[in-house]
């Protein structure tokens, strides 16, 4: 599930269906497909944080780094939204239902790297919740970081940043390079969505 044998659907560069293939293939030869990037919010009465994961050391593509919550490959039957509870199932033992999801626009992702070629549309969801309890079979570890400090460190303003276990514990400092910065759809679509939320939590 979720590996190389997935059947994804692909599309020309006007975006119209033209064929399925695997996983595989569509890695190995930069096909354009569809991909979701899932942004986790969590409330608390002290502000927004957001929730990140450690990504794996046997990702092919930035292994070790934090990033964003999930991101997840559709089938070709289904919808974003139930690609996405599906994937937030099966990685996160997260529950969450359709109605849960915001859709917050899309970019196009490109990355070249040796014979791994991920030519894609992100499509950018939100979730927000308010307890953060996971099961973690694919994930190293799941962390999360104050919403306002993470635009500033998004922005460059600030050069390390808080780390926070589930539980409210200051864990340690990061500093960029450990991350994978995703700053154009941070910027275009989670930024304002999420600034929105905090703005809700002041009042």
């Amino acid at each position: 599930m979720f590996r190389g044998n997935d059947i994804l659907k692909v599309y020309d560069e006007n975006f119209n269906y033209i064929a399925k293939a695997t996983r595989e293939e569509v890695h190995a030869k930069g096909l354009l497909h569809q991909v979701a990037h899932v942004w986790m919010l969590q409330e608390k009465t002290d502000g927004l944080y957001i929730l990140v994961q450690q990504r794996s050391p046997r990702r092919e593509l930035y292994p070790g780094k934090y990033d964003l919550l999930q991101s997840t490959h559709f089938d070709p039957d289904e919808s974003y939204e139930e690609g996405i509870v599906r994937s937030l199932d099966y990685y996160l033992g997260v529950k969450a239902s359709t109605d849960d999801i915001v859709h917050l626009g899309s970019v196009r992702q490109r990355i070249d790297l040796d014979d791994y070629h991920d030519n894609a549309l992100a499509q950018i969801f939100a979730i927000t919740v308010k307890k953060a309890i996971f099961l973690m079979p694919e994930t190293e570890e799941i962390f999360k970081v104050r919403y306002s400090d993470f635009s500033r460190f998004m922005h460059g303003k600030l050069d390390k940043i808080d780390m926070y276990s589930l539980d409210d514990i200051l864990l340690r400092q990061s500093t960029p390079d450990e991350w994978w910065l995703r700053k154009e759809e941070f910027f275009d679509a989670v930024e304002p969505y999420a600034d929105a939320r905090a703005e809700k939590l002041i009042r």
